[in-house]
């Protein structure tokens, strides 16, 4: 489960994120009764835009990024986003997709322990497991098309 160096030519660059339903969507520090976020806001949402500020290793291999959303309007624009690949195999943002990356959104820059992402708890904070990042959603939707 890598991408490869070149990934952090992106590093300063929009990225687009494709939401999907995927194994569900939450509300992060709330109560176990407030956790639920209904999918449906995040599809009436859309596709958003990440500036990518820095990608992070994971066993010394480049497995996900840290960046800012920019995407006016949407249910997400300003949080901070830690997203990474979640299925084994060589990945690119041009080509090659992952249909599977995971994201936390949350209102500071996370941090990195251990390799991974702290989850952030100050809402508005969100996780999502599924969706997926390319370099434009011109480039998801030809991954798609490839797909069927």
């Amino acid at each position: 489960m890598s991408l490869p160096p070149s990934v952090r030519e992106f590093e300063g660059h929009l990225v687009c994120f494709e939401p999907w339903p995927g194994w569900g969507w939450y509300h992060l520090g709330v109560s176990e009764e407030d956790r639920a976020l209904d999918y449906a806001l995040v599809d009436a949402a859309g596709v958003f835009h990440i500036r990518v500020r820095r990608v992070f290793d994971v066993e010394g291999q480049p497995r996900g990024l840290v960046g800012r959303v920019e995407q006016v309007g949407h249910l997400f624009d300003g949080l901070w986003a830690a997203t990474c690949t979640m299925c084994v195999g060589e990945f690119d943002l041009v080509e090659r997709l992952c249909d599977r990356w995971d994201i936390e959104l949350g209102p500071t820059e996370p941090r990195i322990e251990a390799e991974w992402p702290i989850p952030p708890d100050t809402p508005p904070a969100f996780a999502g497991y599924g969706g997926v990042l390319a370099v434009s959603h011109a480039a998801i939707r030809a991954f798609r098309e490839r797909q069927w």
